[in-house]
């Protein structure tokens, strides 16, 4: 196998243990591949872990991650964050007495949604900005941790939710491991993850910022992502493609490039503006939609 970049090491397909991938696309130095077994697609030879963490510094908290959150100057509303986060909430059930664990947390804008809405909450980052940004700014329980190593009970929550996590991590089913053993009978995960088969990734090519080795190791299709979970002890898998709330820009982000100018985001964005509200509703639809959201249970839930 090509080793890539200097540091750079072989991984095993977090669904079925094998190392050999066939290589999708090269970019920034580093190869995404397609596992040859199961069909998992992520970073082979995965980037040294600490080119990885470096990513998230102070100052791509500050100057990328709030502004890309809508936050200028540190000024916030939290009215629009509870408006924003209401519909994830609202596939979780009631609140009462009930608690929340949020995996890559960020500030913690959803988890204070959620606090205000009646949940006990709680939260892990691997950002020492943004953590400390949630604890002193929005009064939140989060701790510095990575998903692999949660320093919590067991059956401590009754809901995890991970937003733009899972592709992040280094070993997503230590996490996941980790996630069923904090929760409790029945508890729920709640994942979201940009989806490999997007119709963004089709029309952007491999100028689609998702596509990105330094950051996401990890890119997940339905059936590759309900194989993972299922491996890991979850069940009742169930995907939510048609979110009344995602609008033609969530469901088609052909902004999202790291060639604006070119000929493939100009074909992409006159397409969004000509198909507009029905070609997304179409999109997901078909399953092609940036961003799977997936709702499961701890495989142990008590059935009903």
């Amino acid at each position: 196998m090509d080793q890539g970049q200097p540091g750079a090491t072989a991984v095993r397909c977090a669904v079925c243990g094998v190392t050999h991938t066939r290589v999708l696309y090269k970019k920034f130095g580093y190869q995404i591949g397609r596992c040859v077994r199961c069909g998992l697609v992520y970073v082979n030879p995965r980037p040294p872990q600490d080119a990885i963490l470096a990513r998230y510094n102070s100052e791509y908290f500050w100057k990328e991650y709030l502004p890309a959150v809508g936050i200028a100057d540190g000024q916030f509303d939290l009215a629009q964050f509870d408006a924003r986060n209401a519909p994830l909430l609202g596939l979780l059930g009631p609140a009462k007495g009930r608690r929340l664990l949020e995996i890559g947390c960020g500030a913690g804008f959803f988890l204070k949604s959620a606090e205000r809405r009646g949940w006990q909450v709680a939260g892990v980052e691997v950002s020492d900005a943004a953590a400390q940004f949630a604890r002193e700014r929005l009064d939140l329980n989060v701790r510095v941790r990575s998903a692999e190593t949660l320093a919590f009970p067991a059956a401590a929550f009754d809901v995890v939710a991970m937003f733009d996590t899972i592709e992040h991590l280094f070993d997503p089913r230590v996490a996941l491991s980790e996630i069923s053993r904090v929760l409790a009978p029945g508890g729920l995960l709640l994942v979201a993850t940009p989806n490999f088969d997007a119709l963004s990734r089709w029309l952007l090519g491999p100028s689609w910022a998702v596509l990105s080795p330094l950051e996401h190791m990890y890119y997940f299709q339905e059936h590759t992502l309900r194989r993972l979970l299922e491996t890991c002890g979850f069940d009742r898998i169930q995907f939510i493609r048609e979110h009344a709330a995602w609008t033609p820009q969530q469901t088609m982000n052909f902004m999202y490039t790291h060639c604006p100018g070119g000929v493939r985001a100009r074909l992409a964005a006159l397409i969004n503006r000509v198909g507009g509200y029905r070609l997304a509703r179409e999109v997901q639809r078909i399953g092609r939609h940036d961003i799977l959201l997936c709702l499961s249970r701890r495989a142990d839930a008590v059935l009903t």
